[in-house]
């Protein structure tokens, strides 16, 4: 049995770290073009490899690969991993060219490899929660919300050389931030439909955005707006909001918990108000890294993977899992947007 994790910046570190603690070292390996690298992690009792090719030579059997590079190289891996019939795991966004992440989804169904997709933010309880309270409908009609992510990623004009700043790189807040808030909204909201105004704002870039604020409507009409911020100094981290207006509320959810404020005459008495209110503890995992989250996603994959439930709590949420076809969506709408800033 072998899960490789492939890319050892941070989020490989994150994958590999969660990795070990559910397969075993001695189940994991890296795949780093980095030489320094590779014999820091060899040196710490993994195997490391250079290049894909080189890893699937060595060992008996891939189970699994996860995607963790820079977001150009994220086609051709998951392409090679297709061909091979290996399960992966690829990192936000998808790619960079829509029409290529089409081709993925076809040909990872056609060869029916499972894959999923690192939106990791659909397994926080709070967002989970909001997916049930817009869904159960006891606060009335969904008369519209903005949704947000705000954070503190660039404070200073970057090198001509990053590519952070270039958004045909992958740079640029709509690429870094933007599928995580969009993908959430189309996991708790559903489907967009019309996208209408779109602005762009530029405060240390020259060739990405720095600030994305677009409206679109959903497939049931429901109208939506969406503000994405990656420069600003008011945040430590980055916060996701939403603040929706319902028929007989308005909500304020964010990472750590939902506040609803009721109207005047809302059907609904003290007890099913403060019932709707609580925000479930988040669920249980098997090991606790960066935020259960984390741990929740990657359970998820290696069940994917091995044909085993990796989950430690019963009470996971289904219909979680972020599939190829949800990655292309998110990467469709990214395209759009991007189109109407000025950004294509």
């Amino acid at each position: 049995m072998s899960i490789l994790v492939i890319g050892g910046g941070k989020m490989g570190m994150s994958h590999l770290a969660l990795a070990t603690r559910y397969v075993g070292k001695s189940g994991v390996a890296l795949c780093e073009q980095k030489r320094l690298t590779r014999l820091l992690f060899g040196r710490l009792g993994y195997r490391a490899f250079a290049s894909v090719d080189a890893a699937a030579a060595a060992l008996p059997k891939l189970d699994g690969i996860l995607i963790a590079t820079p977001t150009p190289s994220h086609a051709a891996l998951a392409e090679w991993a297709i061909a091979r019939g290996i399960p992966f795991f690829v990192e936000k966004p998808l790619t960079l060219d829509v029409a290529r992440s089409a081709r993925l989804v076809e040909a990872a169904a056609a060869a029916g490899v499972p894959a999923q997709v690192g939106f990791v933010l659909r397994y926080v309880a709070t967002f989970q929660h909001l997916r049930r309270l817009v869904a159960g409908g006891r606060l009335g009609r969904l008369q519209g919300y903005v949704a947000s992510m705000r954070g503190n990623v660039v404070g200073k004009t970057l090198p001509e050389t990053s590519w952070q700043g270039d958004f045909r790189r992958g740079g640029g807040c709509l690429n870094e931030y933007g599928p995580h808030i969009i993908d959430l909204c189309r996991f708790i909201f559903g489907p967009e439909g019309d996208l209408g105004e779109v602005r762009m704002e530029q405060v240390h870039s020259t060739r990405a955005d720095d600030r994305i604020f677009a409206d679109w409507q959903h497939l049931d009409g429901t109208p939506a707006r969406l503000e994405v911020d990656w420069c600003d100094p008011s945040k430590r981290k980055s916060v996701i909001e939403f603040r929706l207006s319902f028929d007989h509320a308005e909500l304020r959810a964010d990472n750590s918990g939902v506040e609803i404020t009721w109207h005047e005459g809302a059907p609904l008495d003290a007890a099913e108000r403060a019932a709707l209110a609580i925000t479930p503890a988040p669920c249980n995992v098997g090991f606790f890294l960066r935020g259960e989250e984390f741990s929740l996603e990657l359970e998820a994959f290696l069940g994917l993977c091995l044909g085993r439930n990796f989950h430690v709590d019963p009470d996971v949420p289904t219909e979680t899992l972020p599939t190829l076809a949800d990655g292309y969506e998110v990467d469709l709408l990214i395209d759009r947007i991007a189109g109407k800033a000025g950004l294509k």
